[in-house]
């Protein structure tokens, strides 16, 4: 706003000027490639049985210099103009708490957790705290790997074991409706396990990002968690009654969720974003830290998805996936030790959180078929983690060569999860219902 302020008092070019419209018409032409692409790769990838959501993250690398850069660099670079890139990247980041809040909408505690609350905790324990240890204890390995110069080994450590750790509890919903398995057991104690997992990685995340950007002083750390901690309390405590009762009266009296609504909303939201990122945690956690409050409103989260969700998920989330692609490189990991360093990654990734899962389920009484569906489903990544990694990149703790390499485990694993979980839950899809003529009289 200021550098608006400043530039229209100083007599600057008009917003709809002829260096304004250069810059909107190479913006346009981004978007367009962006949508178009995402299009036709997710209809490639439902051939292939894969969900919606797998072919908006690999649009994303199809785009950047993973693919699209590799043939032609040239048209690359043209299309994605330097001019562009504070706009894009505003898009992105503003798409990012819109998306945050409607994760924390996700989170059903109390219908997921139902009567197996003990099953949930294990799994959900066993399930963060195995591959954070061994994340941790990996990453010393991983980091002499990394070339000169290298970041703070402490904050590449907690990121890295953060990205061990992380669930894809969106991505895992959609999912289980996809294949129609949202009714089961199984899908019960995954997401109420995964929601757990999710919002402590979170808090984890807000806190190491925190210690990384103070250069880990302990009194600055102390304030910003305190402050963190009183707005999660005045949230919880002081904003949500009023917000759902507001919410409540709205709906009675409109029946749907109308502009003006929506709009007082995006105010709120966006005035939680601007209170943790001056916090210093991120603004995205604003967002999601909104969207949980509300969630058990559930009248309200299915008109906010009828209504509001569709741009974000069609608009905002492809550029968001075309911003991370721009930065992963794929044509990187091109000699055999980078692409045994990448291999050792996800073997780590994959082993700690399916292992993690695998043993809480078991311990709770899982069957065997069971617990390997629970921890196939749990080392699902996807979006969250490529929220979480470039968090780590923008903080200078991930170099872009392990930003890439965990940009490939979050893919792979999101592509794992769909064939293997619709094998290993075959036969458990709820059945679709025909109303026959003269059922009723029968």
């Amino acid at each position: 706003m200021i550098l608006l302020l400043d530039a229209a008092a100083h007599g600057a070019e008009s917003a709809v000027g002829a260096r304004a419209e250069e810059v909107v018409l190479r913006l346009l032409y981004q978007l367009i490639a962006i949508l178009v692409v995402t299009r036709v790769v997710v209809l490639v990838v439902r051939r292939l049985g894969q969900t919606d959501v797998s072919g908006e993250i690999l649009a994303g690398l199809v785009l950047g210099p993973s693919c699209l850069g590799a043939i032609a660099p040239n048209a690359m670079h043209a299309l994605f103009d330097p001019s562009t890139s504070q706009i894009f990247v505003g898009i992105a980041q503003v798409g990012l708490v819109l998306l945050m809040f409607q994760i924390g909408q996700e989170f059903e505690f109390r219908s997921a957790l139902g009567s197996a609350k003990r099953s949930i905790a294990v799994i959900s324990f066993a399930g963060l705290v195995v591959p954070f240890a061994l994340g941790n204890f990996t990453a010393p390995w991983f980091y002499r790997q990394l070339a000169e110069p290298r970041p703070p080994l402490l904050g590449f450590q907690l990121f890295f074991a953060i990205a061990m750790s992380i669930t894809a509890i969106p991505i895992l919903g959609r999912i289980f409706m996809e294949l129609r398995l949202s009714h089961t057991r199984t899908a019960a104690l995954t997401i109420g396990a995964a929601a757990i997992d999710d919002v402590i990685g979170w808090l984890l995340l807000g806190v190491v990002s925190l210690v990384v950007r103070q250069q880990f002083s302990s009194g600055w750390l102390l304030v910003r968690l305190g402050s963190l901690a009183a707005y999660l309390v005045f949230v919880f405590v002081v904003a949500r009654p009023l917000l759902k009762r507001w919410i409540a009266a709205h709906l009675k009296h409109h029946g749907r969720l109308q502009p003006s609504a929506v709009a007082i909303l995006l105010i709120v939201l966006f005035c939680s974003a601007a209170v943790t990122s001056n916090i210093g945690v991120f603004a995205i956690i604003g967002g999601f830290v909104i969207g949980a409050s509300v969630h058990d409103d559930r009248a309200f989260v299915s008109e906010w998805k009828e209504r509001v969700s569709p741009l974000v998920n069609t608009f905002f989330l492809p550029v968001f996936f075309a911003y991370t692609g721009l930065r992963t490189d794929i044509g990187s990991i091109s000699s055999t030790h980078e692409a045994l360093v990448c291999a050792l990654v996800c073997a780590v990734a994959f082993a700690s959180k399916f292992g993690g899962a695998w043993l809480g389920a078991r311990l709770v009484g899982e069957n065997n078929r069971s617990a390997l569906t629970i921890g196939t489903c749990m080392n699902t990544r996807a979006l969250m983690e490529l929220i979480a990694i470039n968090i780590g990149y923008d903080l200078g703790v991930l170099p872009r060569s392990m930003f890439t390499k965990l940009v490939v485990m979050a893919i792979v694993s999101t592509f794992m999860a769909t064939p293997l979980i619709r094998w290993l839950m075959r036969g458990q899809e709820r059945r679709e219902t025909v109303d026959l003529p003269g059922a009723a009289q029968a």
